[in-house]
């Protein structure tokens, strides 16, 4: 006799599970939920739940019922939990502004630390050394958690998080046995603090003679009339706003509608400054050639250009000619940067690099991967390996399958090897049955899928076919449509997205509109190309301002100048949900879990 549910336990298994909640950033209730959990009746809580909700409470700002928590377990937690025991000590430590404390709970963790956690110990170690008074500890701590970082964007912001850690310890004196790395940092944010007098800046010029190889060279300040773009050999740019902007685009041919969209989004934004905007002078580089286009541009009197769009237009342009005027290439350059170019581009190389650090980020420890056999799919395959290797993950299997095939099996069961082929069928019957919990404690813990949209709706329900169990899978944004109604198909996929796409129009909400209802039939499969456009005239506003270490939150991610003019793009992270993309947050490193 089937027995009906109560409407209590009907509605707990369909809220969503704690896990969901701290992905969404919900972390005060994800914490309500691993409390309930953790409670047994007539024994003491369990271990791991009880951790958890401590750990959520934590990133609610909750620090007095994280240290509550903390108080329920019976004894000093052991193996794993051990681990996430002692940095939950560590952080409730660093909330009462106990450095000592802070230090005495890390130092209760063997080493070496396991690489996914190591950059997050050392963020704690670090702090904690500051909190303790412990200054030059604290800088190398920051040291070392450069050198186990993998991308140069992380290494920037950890260089960042240095200097604004010293400029708030307010050392004034010079701190005995000091090294002259130690010295160069002190020094740096000093000068930070000094602003921009004309003292300030003959000091940073000193500083930079004195270290020219220092990582913190990045850091330095910038006068408000170019000194920040000037890099090595480049002449200061012109003072004040140019007269006229001229944007190189293909408006005809093969790229007609990616450079109509650009051009489009360019202009949403120009429309949206103040009257005191320069004229936009717009050329075909399809129909004149970039080079042509290039000089035609400067003889009608641009002081700015933004574009080429193609790789090969920008390649082109570089080697033609000598630029007389600041020059933002909407694509990426790989030689020799020449004077006055900056580069932003919407490099999928990026996104690869920063889903191999969010993998290591959610703790897993191994898995694999599948790749086009295009030009495309071997530079995702060298920038994805090479940041899985620099985070310590274990790629068990990479394989490469040919574009637009439909059938999969065989680079699945290639990268799966003896986890893959569960749903075979062997002289027409099933395949005996296989130990699924056994297979997951030793098998791969994600998939990273590097396809498009229609590639990647066939390759997951494939790869869920051929496993006993279920595992997470990442991918970049071109896997998303973001035209695309809904694909289920994709559900529990994670990557990275423009914040104007994952928050609908977030930033430039009138476009947006615009986008979605007006030009509906061709504006949302090319949403990411309108806001790249977009952001190109903060980029330029930047550069002619000299200000360019202060960052620009853009349509396309949280923007930065490196020191060769090239952007580099912090995304949002967005996973798959009931066939929608959904906020994914940012998931503290996890101890490694058997399903």
């Amino acid at each position: 006799m089937l027995v009906p549910q109560s409407p209590a336990r009907a509605a707990a298994e369909d809220s969503p599970s704690p896990e969901v909640l701290s992905r969404g950033g919900q972390h005060a209730e994800a914490a309500r939920l691993y409390e309930q959990q953790a409670r047994r009746l007539f024994r003491s809580w369990d271990t791991r739940l009880t951790l958890l909700a401590a750990r959520e409470y934590l990133a609610a700002g909750r620090t007095a019922d994280a240290e509550r928590l903390l108080g329920k377990l019976d004894g000093t937690p052991r193996g794993d939990d051990a681990v996430l025991y002692r940095r939950i000590q560590a952080e409730v430590a660093l909330a009462r502004g106990d450095g000592a404390a802070a230090l005495s709970a890390l130092g209760a963790i063997p080493r070496p630390w396991p690489a996914p956690l190591a950059s997050e110990l050392l963020l704690l170690q670090a702090q904690a050394d500051f909190a303790a008074g412990r200054t030059l500890d604290g800088i190398r701590a920051f040291e070392e958690r450069s050198r186990v970082l993998g991308g140069a964007d992380e290494r920037a912001r950890n260089d960042e998080l240095l200097v604004d850690a010293l400029q708030k310890s307010g050392a004034a004196a010079m701190p005995a046995g000091a090294t002259d790395s130690d010295r160069a940092w002190i020094e740096l944010a000093q000068l930070r603090a000094a602003g921009d007098s004309a003292v300030a800046q003959q000091r940073a010029a000193d500083w930079r003679v004195r270290h020219p190889n220092h990582p913190g060279v990045a850091l330095l300040p910038r006068t408000a009339a170019g000194t920040a773009a000037a890099r090595d050999g480049q002449p200061p740019l012109p003072a004040g706003p140019p007269a006229a902007v001229a944007l190189l685009l293909p408006l005809s041919g093969r790229q007609q509608a990616a450079g109509v969209a650009v051009r489009d989004g360019f202009i949403a934004a120009y429309l949206a400054q103040p009257d005191a905007a320069p004229r936009v002078l717009v050329y075909d580089t399809a129909a004149l050639g970039a080079d042509a286009a290039y000089r035609k541009a400067i003889a009608d009197g641009a002081q700015f250009v933004v574009g080429p769009l193609t790789k090969e237009d920008v390649a082109s342009l570089v080697a033609a000619q000598p630029l007389p005027v600041p020059t933002l290439a909407l694509n990426a350059y790989g030689g020799a940067q020449p004077a006055f170019l900056y580069q932003f581009s919407l490099d999928p190389e990026q996104e690869a690099r920063g889903a191999a650090r969010r993998i290591a980020a959610d703790g897993y420890a191994r898995g694999i991967a599948l790749f086009p056999r295009s030009p495309w799919g071997e530079r995702l395959y060298g920038a994805f390996t090479s940041e899985l290797q620099a985070a310590g993950v274990e790629l068990m299997g990479a394989q490469y399958y040919e574009p637009g095939a439909r059938d999969f099996s065989g680079p699945l069961r290639a990268a799966l090897g003896r986890f893959g082929g569960a749903g075979a069928r062997i002289d027409g019957k099933p395949a005996p049955r296989r130990d699924a919990a056994a297979e997951a404690r030793t098998g791969p813990q994600f998939a990273f899928l590097a396809a498009n949209p229609q590639t990647a709706r066939a390759l997951r329900p494939q790869l869920r076919f051929q496993m006993t169990y279920d595992v997470p899978v990442y991918s970049t944004s071109d896997a998303w449509d973001p035209g695309a109604r809904a694909a289920a198909d994709l559900d529990g996929m994670t990557f990275p997205e423009m914040p104007w796409i994952l928050h609908e129009g977030q930033g430039a909400p009138a476009l947006w509109e615009v986008l979605q209802h007006e030009w509906s039939a061709d504006g949302r499969s090319r949403l990411r190309l309108y806001a790249f456009g977009y952001d190109a005239i903060e980029l330029m506003k930047q550069i002619r301002s000299g200000r360019m270490q202060t960052g620009i939150d853009g349509l396309t991610g949280r923007l930065t100048f490196d020191a060769d003019g090239r952007v580099q793009r912090e995304l949002d992270w967005a996973r798959i949900e009931g066939g929608r993309p959904q906020p994914a947050g940012v998931v503290a490193a996890p101890l490694p879990s058997v399903p």
